[in-house]
């Protein structure tokens, strides 16, 4: 049998070595001693156990981000702001941008996430134009609140295009 280090449960012997830590306060020094060195040991075992969520959780609290993170959401931020409403009619809607056409990659990526959302019956890029046509279903897009604001806001950019 195998022996998984990463998901070894440690809630059981932590307890045992905390309580026997306490309990050999005034029992013993060498018990008390024995009983703290495994907590500690037991303590940052399971602390490496869980670093990368313990690492997340930190930058969560202080907004840290990883360079790869900061990388990763730049393109996303200069894409979706380089978005014009080209046409809209409830149920459709086409949007372009220079991006778009500059990074054919990024094309079935964005087409899967953008067809994930509730109501989405298709994302079509075409790279060549840089466009993007979505359509959706009306009444299934409008149950989600969020995605209801942002249709009625896609809705005031067309009707200000014109």
């Amino acid at each position: 049998m195998q022996c998984d280090w990463k998901n070894l449960p440690l809630g059981l012997p932590l307890t045992v070595a905390s309580l026997g830590t306490i309990a050999t306060l005034k029992a013993g020094k060498n018990l008390h001693v024995g009983f703290g060195i495994a907590w500690a040991a037991l303590t940052f075992f399971h602390g490496w156990q869980h670093h990368k969520k313990m690492r997340a959780d930190a930058c969560r609290l202080f907004g840290c981000k990883s360079k790869g993170e900061e990388k990763s959401v730049e393109p996303f931020r200069e894409l979706l702001d380089s978005f014009q409403v080209d046409a809209y009619v409830p149920g459709r809607v086409r949007l372009r941008s220079s991006l778009l056409a500059a990074n054919p990659q990024w094309q079935q990526t964005l087409e899967e996430y953008i067809k994930s959302f509730t109501g989405v019956k298709s994302a079509t890029i075409n790279p060549l134009t840089g466009s993007l046509l979505i359509t959706y279903d009306i009444a299934q897009l409008r149950q989600k609140p969020k995605l209801a604001v942002l249709e009625d806001k896609i809705a005031e950019l067309a009707a200000a295009r014109l």
